[in-house]
This record gives structure tokens, sequence and C-alpha cells, in this order.
């Protein structure tokens, strides 16, 4: 079985899903939060202040789903963990069939460590989106948490059903597979990416190790090489380095369990 520490950890969704409301939120071409709203930047549960600058009613009694989201998205941006949490508990008590709102605030629960309340919210936002492919990769991350691989994986065997050319579902599904030990299927996933998305570095870090693993070793040093390439983080530049050196050490002193080399 291949070493998990040869494994790059999985694409998590949730970051992604918490950023979602300001790309999307607005215009194609605004700059998310640089853009957003004058009325976005006062506080939600501040009654008394947004009464008083508006000289009028709170104008956030009447936000949408997604203006509640903007709001909690700065507080996050700016660190206001507990706020974001409020927001986005007083946005559900108003909206509690948006299925959105429960995966946003899996995404701060996650944030926060409160695995259980992540995983909660995000069955919930499944319940009421089934098929939606993102969300079936981020209950699969949260399974992880609680060594629930067999059900994370039918999560990312249904994401991929929904979307095949999902690269987070493939990168996620093979790094899976590769840590149950099962190395040529989370090959195939990880080619997948590449053909895919050949300029994101991680599959090319995944499927050199997945090559090393299966004796196929010119390959898997081609890989790491184009991942080092493709790297843009110092750290993960490192990694393909250090990841090298391991090799040149095994073929230089080669255990006797070790897999003959291609």
């Amino acid at each position: 079985m291949i070493d998990p520490k040869q494994i790059l950890f999985g694409i998590c969704l949730m970051t992604v899903l918490s950023k979602a409301p300001l790309l999307a939120a607005d215009n194609p071409e605004s700059s998310g939060q640089n853009r957003l709203p004058p009325i976005m930047h006062i506080d939600p549960l501040d009654a008394g202040r947004a009464s008083a600058m508006h000289r009028g009613p709170n104008p956030h009694a009447d936000l949408t789903p997604e203006q509640h989201m903007q709001v909690a998205a700065q507080h996050m941006a700016a660190g206001r963990s507990p706020q974001a949490l409020a927001v986005l508990t007083q946005a559900l008590a108003k909206y509690p069939g948006d299925d959105r709102l429960y995966a946003m605030r899996a995404a701060l629960e996650l944030e926060q460590q409160d695995i259980k309340g992540a995983l909660a919210d995000m069955e919930q936002a499944l319940r009421m989106a089934p098929d939606n492919p993102l969300y079936r990769i981020s209950r699969a991350q949260l399974y992880l948490r609680f060594e629930r691989k067999e059900e994370a994986l039918e999560d990312l065997n249904r994401a991929v059903e929904l979307n095949p050319d999902l690269v987070a579902a493939r990168f996620n599904r093979g790094s899976l597979l590769a840590n149950l030990g099962r190395e040529k299927e989370a090959l195939e996933d990880f080619d997948r990416c590449i053909a895919i998305e050949p300029e994101l570095p991680a599959p090319w870090f995944n499927r050199g190790s997945m090559h090393w693993a299966l004796g196929e070793r010119t390959q898997a040093r081609a890989d790491i090489h184009r991942f080092i390439e493709l790297a843009d983080e110092p750290a993960w530049k490192k990694a393909g380095e250090d990841l090298l050196r391991v090799w040149d050490e095994q073929e230089q002193n080669p255990s006797p369990t070790s897999v003959s080399g291609s």
C-alpha cells in the first residue's frame, strides 16, 4: 500500500462553498467583496445601528438568502466567525428550505472544528439537493474525519456519476482509493484529472505516487518533475523535491519488500 505521506490531501470544497456567494451574487464582472452594495457593510444583527444610519426600518429584515450569505462571508473574511454563524442561523430561521445556507454554515462549522455540526448541516443540504456533486464531495470530506471511508467513497462515486469531469470529485476519489490500497483505480482518476486540467499541479503529484507504488518508476519521476514545474508554492515544490530524494534513497538502499523498478 502506498505511504499516505506520499498522497496530497483531497481538495476540500467547504472553502469553495463558503466563498461561492461572493462570486455568484452580483454581476460576473464584479470583483466579489470589493463590489458589494453598501447595505452589506452594516452588521445585520445590530438593528439599532442599522436604523440609525438609514433613518428607517432595519434594511436587513428583508435580506434575500444570497444577501445573508454575502454578509456572513464578509464576517468570515474579517475573522468574525460568531457573527457569521449568527447571520446564517438567522437566515435559516427565515429560509429553512435553502440548501445553500446549510452548506455555508457547514463550511463555517468545519472551520471552527465543529465536525458534528458541519456534518449535520451538510446532510441537511443534501436532503434538499441530493444531486449536487459539490455537496457530495464536502460530505465525503466530513465522513473521512470520522473514518467513515466506505460512506465517503459512496458519496464520491455519486459525485463522479453526476459530473464525470469535475476535477474535485475525481481527485478526492483518487486520493481515497489510494489510501484504500486501490492504486490502479486511483491512477485512472488522476489520469482523468490531468486530462481535464493539465496545469493543476496536485494530480501530477498523486499520479506520480501511484506510478511509483505500481513499480512504474520512470513515469513516477516524470510526474513529480512536472508537479515541481507547475507548483507555485515553495512548500509544494519542496514536497516534490523531498519525495524524489526519498525515492533515490529507496533505490540506493532497496528493502527486501520493495517493488522492482520498471
